[in-house]
């Protein structure tokens, strides 16, 4: 395997290359195979539901009620009324996020965490790739949330260089954005301790600035309905997404359904006729502490799918390297070298935000959740291979990187040709006995 990797045909830069050129179709046909998807697609009903409702009961109204996302619906609400179609002004909003991410990831890449050449380039090669892979348009306030996640880490990191008045400033009102983006960002801000705990003046203000943001965006309906406000995906008959996945999970259990599914509403509601909802948690918190077997359980679970069906699969073999700079700074935390002390904060950060979505989520934990943290990871384990002295890796970093970029490449060449898309079904046509 090493005599392989050696040979001239398998050099990084020649890697690099066909990477490159296979990302780009790879991204532009998964990007044609989103277009056929069913339009709207997944929780952007629950947006345009939400939209029905501020055009027939106004948008304060709306807002008291607690019925939709306060930061999204205020970045996003003067692009629904400036398109005759209001999913049309949602996926604006998620494609400018998006753009804004990647310039963000950018810059953050190459003036701070100083990635140069083929650590750069492997990066952003494995950012775009999984752009490809997930929903960038969809019309939802993901890549809202996920746009605030990495400013916020910027912005962190310039805290971490020099305290200024501003970055604290900016710092907070980003925090407080997230908590008015959506309930289960709730689970994100621990993370942030890991970053500041070290200058418990600067973790006050920021927290402050933070909780009054928050505290301003869902003061309508806590003022109105003492509850935060939110996008309501529940439907009008009564029954409740934790009573959806709970049940989910006793099937998964019983072997009705695959593992990382869920029933249909309707299947739910056949199960309620014949058994009862006594036996059924109603709400988010009381789906966690319902039955703390199912939930220690599935906890285990998630946290398995993530490592190997969601970390491996989008950093590869960085995967491993993250694993070992994370036993390294829990085992040698005092020797961590000046420049990777924020890297260590992240990867706690990564961590913490991974422990507590794998113990709320019951039954489908989605990729979709992990996007920020993907993309960031994605920057810091790329940092490491640039400097490999403190992990003292057995394995050389630019072998490992083509190691990766030929596990893409294999992973992207089998959806290019045999997955069902726009390039792949006209050779089904032309030759369908190769393809």
């Amino acid at each position: 395997m090493p005599n392989i990797l050696n040979s001239s045909f398998w050099n990084t830069k020649r890697l690099l290359l066909f990477s490159c050129i296979s990302t780009i179709v790879y991204f532009v046909l998964r990007t044609e195979t989103f277009t056929r998807l069913h339009v709207p697609y997944g929780d952007e009903n629950s947006f345009l539901k939400a939209i029905d409702n501020i055009e027939a009961n106004g948008f304060l109204a709306e807002w008291m009620a607690g019925n939709f996302s306060p930061s999204f619906f205020l970045a996003s609400y003067p692009f629904t009324l400036l398109l005759e179609n209001p999913l049309n002004g949602f996926r604006i909003v998620s494609l400018i996020c998006t753009i804004i991410s990647v310039i963000l990831l950018y810059n953050f890449a190459k003036n701070k965490l100083k990635l140069n050449g083929i650590f750069l380039y492997s990066s952003l090669i494995l950012i775009i790739n999984f752009l490809g892979y997930r929903i960038f348009w969809q019309g939802i306030n993901d890549d809202f949330l996920h746009l605030l996640v990495i400013y916020s880490v910027t912005l962190l990191y310039n805290i971490h260089v020099e305290t200024k008045i501003k970055h604290i400033l900016f710092l907070g009102i980003i925090i407080g954005l997230i908590i008015g983006t959506r309930i289960s960002a709730f689970i994100i801000l621990p993370g942030y301790i890991f970053f500041l705990y070290r200058d418990f003046k600067t973790m006050m203000k920021v927290g402050a600035i933070a909780l009054m943001v928050g505290f301003c965006l869902h003061a309508p309906s806590l003022l109105a309905n003492k509850s935060l406000s939110s996008i309501n995906k529940d439907p009008e008959n009564g029954l409740t997404w934790a009573q959806l996945n709970y049940v989910s999970q006793i099937y998964i259990y019983e072997n009705k359904i695959p593992e990382h599914t869920r029933i249909t509403w309707e299947e739910l509601q056949n199960y309620i006729d014949t058994y009862g909802s006594a036996h059924l948690p109603k709400t988010f918190i009381e789906s966690v502490t319902f039955n703390w077997s199912y939930s220690i359980k599935e906890f285990f679970n998630e946290l398995w799918f993530t490592l190997h069906a969601i970390f491996f699969r989008f950093f590869g073999l960085g995967l491993f390297v993250i694993l070992a700079f994370s036993y390294k700074m829990l085992k040698k935390e005092k020797h961590i070298r000046e420049e990777l002390k924020f890297t260590k904060s992240f990867f706690l950060f990564l961590w913490s935000y991974t422990f507590l979505l794998c113990f709320v989520v019951l039954t489908s934990l989605e990729i979709r959740w992990y996007t920020s943290f993907i993309f960031l990871g994605i920057l810091f384990f790329h940092q490491l291979l640039e400097n490999p002295e403190w992990l003292k890796l057995k394995i050389k970093s630019e072998r490992i990187l083509n190691i990766n970029l030929i596990l893409l490449l294999i992973y992207q060449t089998k959806f290019i040709f045999t997955d069902s898309n726009l390039l792949s079904d006209v050779l089904r046509k032309v030759a369908p006995s190769i393809f």
